[in-house]
């Protein structure tokens, strides 16, 4: 998934498989992108199943068509845990002589953000840098869930990732907290006509710019 800046670059992110986005939808409609989506689907995918996705999706995308979000979506988790996690990604673009240490930053924060349970781990991207993933339970509406807040640098200083996740299942904690950690490490930001590099070993599921993932 990408989305252009009005610097001329473009922010590019990787998700999991399945992912469904809310923001960063290419150059498609949100009807094209969804259609695309669901093409897997077929043959097995519910009716019911396939009609609350649509009505989902469609409120995804005028819940966060005026947010300043690059990228925001969400995750269905079935079998026998089954689980919705969030995501949505803000990247922040600054100058070299604008730093932000992530890591210090959580190390305060978690008490702040989550309670007593809180907790704030580091984990390096395949590129040497590293992040941050601050977790913690919380409450909204009466439902139990587990949130996570993640920081990483971009290369060259060129500015800061911002991930807020949320999952449904709170025993999925772990879960959660790796999703941000891939989420975080996999965006990145493109001068025009470069096109994202993956690490060694990985290959991208569609070509670029032409999936969902």
């Amino acid at each position: 998934m990408s989305v252009e800046q009005a610097t001329g670059h473009r922010v590019w992110q990787r998700m999991p498989q399945g992912w469904i986005e809310f923001r960063a939808l290419g150059d498609r409609s949100p009807d094209e992108w969804l259609e695309r989506y669901l093409e897997g689907g077929k043959g097995w995918l519910p009716e019911e199943a396939r009609e609350a996705i649509v009505a989902g999706f469609h409120e995804g995308v005028r819940t966060f068509a005026d947010t300043g979000f690059d990228f925001a979506g969400v995750s269905i988790v079935l079998g026998e845990r089954p689980a919705v996690s969030f995501l949505c990604t803000n990247v922040v673009v600054t100058g070299p002589e604008d730093t932000a240490d992530a890591v210090s930053l959580h190390r305060l924060l978690p008490l702040g953000r989550f309670g007593d349970d809180a907790t704030a781990e580091t984990f390096a991207s395949p590129d040497g840098r590293v992040g941050t993933v601050t977790s913690g339970l919380v409450s909204r509406g009466g439902m139990d869930a587990v949130m996570t807040v993640g920081e990483i640098r971009l290369p060259e200083e060129a500015g800061t990732v911002v991930v807020m996740g949320m999952c449904s299942d709170p025993a999925q904690r772990q879960e959660l907290a790796v999703m941000t950690a891939f989420a975080l490490s996999m965006t990145q930001y493109l001068p025009e006509g470069v096109e994202p590099q993956l690490p060694e070993g990985a290959r991208f599921e569609t070509p670029l710019d032409d999936g969902l993932t």
